[in-house]
């Protein structure tokens, strides 16, 4: 009932349409001009006018491309085109001169996994970025409310109001590679016009949230426009623009043929998508959800709007939905729009009979610079400042005078959204022939960050991993990073870097943590209970922006303190004195990684190759002590073996260098170094308990090992399903007092099998591990999470 009275009142808005509008008096201006142009058509051609009008229905609109291939076909001419949602987007496209033959190669060539995202490719992103995505499921971006008290604050495009809440995401995507694609597409038709003076006159319909009003896109952008009426709610952010918040147009006004008719359209043909009423099994995403809000938000106007076509197109697609855009479901759409505009012959034809004429050739379409690159004439950035502009300049892979495609652009614009310090970025190139403008508009992130981990495992049961940033998303100056796990054992650190355009960042680290469990020995099913905390400090140079690449150096200071009351402490406390318990250890230190996996935990192809030299000279108050330098390295691959399998290999290597000794009571000598710089192996993460420790799939506890350690592990891992992966691992370790007996005498110590079985879900994978070895015999490992 409520839905027929919004119809029975829909024509009283102004202009006659079926839906309020954000500006009539700009409405009325385009649709005087289109009636003036109209009219021409009428004297000059002698026939009649005709709009098609494009529904919404997101992946469905693909059928929509089959039916305008019957449409050319039987050549009627096309003097206006006006759609929503996927159906803006199409028509968009079709005004510059994208027929459905081009139309429908874009529909199958797109991945569009990666296009419903801001998925950029990790090769763009900083090895840090990689490390922390890894390790938090939760990252919440926000800033501070100093300017919510403040009404002098700007507002417009590159600015938001800076509260907690007001500063978290509106939307799961932005929309970065949907924006990158329309602009590579409509090139030469990127500047503030008419749509009026489209090689075919174009209208859109977009929603304005704050006046709850439609905007009818009769002019400005016409990538602001298309992009924005293909906003659906709670999938993309909005679009900010002139003081609006545009979402989908579905929930105003989903199949807008009542702007045809008021633009002086004589003959109005509608390809139309909408499904019957959606039941209870039909409802199970917050997709579907966003959708049954638009049909009720835009059911007034549809049920009047659908009345006026003089032929209306309805593919039958019921299987299919929205975000059905695998290749198979593409094509079967293609093919039955074209079957539905096909069972409508008769009525296209006489339509034919009394338009007659056909689509006159678009002599002025678009670029597609994917197909046709073009030159460069200057480049602007706008929404930052002198100094950001600088450091962006530098991502640049090309210069004002060049001549770029789609592919260089992309790999810019990936480079500038892994930079984290941006909400979004777009592009656009304006002019209307070569040389462009390519013009960048940035709108900066909030500078600071919450990050949230959890990992549950049958080691430690559960823990929690809690991050707090403060201006960790801008590309210069200082950052403050908070990190504390809370758990079994309990570990804080607070990091303070400050970042230079040109040079090396400056970094001083502060850490605590705590260890409580039992430290194995070498070739024994028993464990020492062990108890001790540490804290440590770093002074440091690396370089946050490097992709593949990590390096520190630095200076350090470590101090533990062993409990004497656990097993293992009374014992080193017998053995040799109170004093090897605790102290501190300064030195040097460097680290390097090369890392180029494609995911953290399961990658499909890459490298990880790490090394790591620690020495030791200063041990305050203990003359006695001799310096220790530790050495390790570590490599990682991945051989694809074709189809689903793949090929892992392992291998650590550690090495602890003292020539300081102590000798015990029974006149054994042993090395001066402390647990600080002892080998540990076992367990599912590197460094989980010590800086030392090394992973080991066999052992579930962590093993005390010789000074000199290898560990070897081959992982044979097969992925069945899309998520889904199966592990055969074989292993062994090596570990020897002596560097000169070490190959000698090599004989593993260890030596285990094992089979992983893992479900790598969006809050972390979920793996069960069951293993044996020699020493320790079955052993199961059980996690759901993520690593830290």
């Amino acid at each position: 009932t409520l839905l027929c009275c919004t119809a029975a009142v829909a024509q009283n808005f102004p202009n006659g349409l079926t839906t309020d509008s954000v500006d009539p008096a700009a409405d009325s201006l385009f649709f005087s001009r289109m009636r003036e142009r109209m009219d021409s058509i009428r004297r000059t051609e002698h026939r009649p006018t005709v709009a098609l009008v494009l529904s919404g229905g997101g992946a469905k609109g693909a059928a929509q491309v089959g039916a305008l291939r019957y449409l050319e076909e039987t050549g009627i001419p096309i003097d206006l085109v006006c759609g929503t949602s996927i159906g803006g987007m199409l028509g968009g496209m079709y005004a510059v001169g994208y027929d459905s033959g081009r139309l429908a190669q874009l529909f199958m060539d797109q991945d569009w996994n990666v296009m419903l995202s801001d998925y950029v490719d990790p090769v763009y992103i900083p090895y840090s970025m990689k490390m922390y995505n890894a390790r938090y499921l939760i990252s919440i971006p926000f800033d501070t409310a100093r300017e919510v008290f403040d009404s002098r604050m700007p507002e417009g495009p590159g600015y938001r109001r800076q509260t907690f809440l007001g500063s978290l995401p509106s939307g799961m995507v932005y929309g970065f590679n949907v924006n990158n694609l329309l602009s590579s597409l409509t090139v030469g038709w990127q500047d503030s016009l008419s749509f009026a003076e489209l090689p075919v006159p174009f209208v859109c319909v977009a929603t304005d949230v704050v006046s709850g009003k439609a905007k009818n896109w009769v002019s400005g952008s016409l990538n602001t426009a298309v992009r924005s009426t293909m906003s659906i709610p709670g999938l993309f952010e909005p679009v900010r623009s002139s003081g609006m918040v545009l979402v989908d147009g579905g929930t105003r006004n989903n199949f807008p043929t009542d702007i045809a008719r008021a633009a002086g359209a004589d003959y109005i043909i509608g390809i139309e998508l909408s499904d019957s009423k959606a039941g209870y099994e039909d409802v199970n995403n917050i997709v579907d959800i966003a959708m049954q809000f638009v049909d009720m938000l835009g059911g007034g106007a549809f049920l009047t709007n659908v009345k006026l076509p003089d032929v209306t197109i309805k593919p039958d697609i019921p299987e299919y939905n929205m975000m059905s855009f695998s290749r198979e479901a593409v094509d079967t759409m293609l093919r039955r729009g074209y079957a539905a505009a096909q069972r409508k012959a008769g009525e296209l034809q006489a339509l034919k009979e009394k338009v007659g004429g056909g689509r006159a050739a678009v002599l002025d379409g678009a670029v597609n610079i994917a197909e046709t690159p073009v030159e460069i004439g200057e480049i602007v950035f706008n929404g930052v400042g002198e100094k950001e502009a600088a450091i962006i300049s530098k991502l640049l892979s090309f210069e004002e005078g060049a001549t770029v495609g789609k592919k260089e652009l992309d790999e810019v614009m990936s480079r500038f959204q892994a930079t984290g310090a941006f909400s979004s970025v777009t592009w656009s190139l304006l002019g209307h022939a070569e040389p462009y403008v390519l013009a960048f508009e940035f709108v900066k992130a909030p500078a600071n960050n919450i990050g949230l981990g959890f990992r549950i495992d049958s080691e430690e049961w559960a823990s929690l991993l809690f991050n707090f940033g403060l201006n960790t998303n801008s590309m210069t100056g200082s950052r403050l990073n908070f990190t504390a796990k809370l758990g079994q054992n309990l570990k804080a650190d607070i990091h303070y870097s400050l970042d230079f355009p040109r040079f090396p960042a400056i970094n001083l680290t502060a850490s605590i943590s705590q260890y409580r469990g039992d430290l194995g020995t070498p070739g024994s099913k028993y464990a020492y209970n062990a108890s001790y905390w540490t804290h440590k400090e770093l002074l440091y140079l690396t370089d946050v922006r490097w992709t593949r690449l990590n390096f520190e150096a630095g200076f350090k200071n470590q101090y533990i303190n062993l409990d004497r009351s656990t097993h293992l402490g009374s014992l080193i406390e017998q053995t040799f004195s109170e004093e090897a318990l605790k102290g501190d250890y300064l030195g040097v230190f460097a680290n390097g990684h090369l890392y180029t996996f494609d995911d953290y935990y399961y990658p499909s192809k890459g490298t990880s190759l790490s090394f790591g030299v620690n020495y030791d000279f200063i041990k305050p108050g203990d003359s006695s002590f001799r310096p220790v330098l530790t050495v390790a390295a570590g490599f990682r691959t991945v051989v694809p073996l074709g189809g689903k399998f793949a090929f892992i290999p392992e291998i650590y290597l550690r090495g602890v260098l003292s020539t300081g000794e102590n000798t015990d009571g029974g006149g054994h000598v042993y090395k001066d170094i402390s647990v600080l710089h002892t080998n540990f192996v076992g367990g599912d993460i590197a460094g989980r308990y010590t800086d030392s420790q090394i992973p080991f799939f066999g052992l579930d506890n962590v093993t005390i090992a010789d000074e000199y350690l290898s560990t070897v592990a081959l992982e044979l891992r097969y992925n069945p399903a899309r998520r889904f992966y199966v592990s055969a691992m074989t292993g062994i370790i090596e570990s020897n007092d002596s560097a000169s007996r070490f190959i000698p005498d090599f004989s593993p110590d260890i030596w285990a099998v094992g089979a992983e079985f893992a479900y790598d879900s969006v809050a972390g994978p979920i793996k069960l591990n069951c293993h044996w070895s020699n020493t320790n015999k079955w052993g199961v490992y059980v996690s759901f999470g993520f690593d830290f």
